[in-house]
């Protein structure tokens, strides 16, 4: 299967510690747990975190949380305010890191990707990682000096609901359905003729937090579910 494209998503424990005091680097904190678990991720921030990060709420401060579907990304003008007050201009670095799991770490990426910021990158084990590493932590908290986020918007990074259905039976595009099973379950099902390769199955156990898998291994994890060639990929 072709290598795919970008592969520079995660920085890793010794070039954020390398990195920490330079300039124009925003570091985020987006630990989160649902709200019947504990504890939430302020009180994990309150109680020490990668030292220059900002605490920054996915569901609260990054999407609007409207139904039928809940949890979009912001509009690129309430967008672009929250990035400004949070430091981010188009000079800046940001790193984002989460429990571990990636997952909301993944989330503010993708968003600041889809509002054209390329400098953006996930800790690889996210704070797990930084602590086995037996890296420092702490509970001073550091305001960001505003500047000026100027969003560009790439529709090319998120498929429309018309989209997906021209997709269904399209042999160039294949759509990947990544929820777990119970959150296929509690919506109702999945898209037609998607595979299933939930998020969990691209990340292994290393000491005590998550890793990315080998390219390989995630090549075999494709073949396994019947994706050879994967063409235009749709995720869900």
């Amino acid at each position: 299967m072709p290598r795919r494209p970008d592969r520079q998503v995660f920085v890793s424990v010794h070039w954020l510690a390398e990195h920490l005091h330079d300039d124009n680097l925003r570091i985020f904190d987006a630990r989160f747990v649902y709200p019947n678990e504990s504890p939430q991720g302020e009180e994990m921030y309150e109680a020490g975190h990668i030292p220059g990060a900002t605490f920054v709420h996915w569901r609260r401060d990054l999407s609007v949380n409207t139904q039928p579907v809940p949890n979009l990304v912001l509009g690129p003008e309430a967008f672009a305010a929250k990035m400004s007050q949070l430091g981010v201009d188009a000079d800046t670095t940001v790193v984002v890191y989460d429990i571990g799991n990636v997952i909301w770490a993944a989330r503010i990426w993708w968003a600041l990707r889809y509002y054209g910021h390329d400098k953006v990158y996930v800790l690889e084990g996210g704070a797990a990682a930084w602590e086995a590493a037996g890296k420092p932590m702490t509970t001073a908290v550091v305001e960001p000096q505003v500047k000026t986020f100027m969003p560009r918007v790439r529709p090319e990074m998120r498929a429309s609901k018309a989209q997906v259905h021209t997709a269904i039976g399209d042999s160039n595009t294949t759509i990947i359905e990544t929820r777990r099973e119970s959150g296929i379950r509690e919506s109702g099902g999945t898209v037609k003729g998607a595979y299933w390769l939930p998020s969990t199955t691209v990340f292994a156990p290393k000491e005590n937090y998550q890793a990315l898998i080998s390219e390989a291994d995630l090549d075999g994890y494709l073949r396994d579910i019947g994706v050879e060639e994967a063409g235009q990929l749709v995720a869900t």
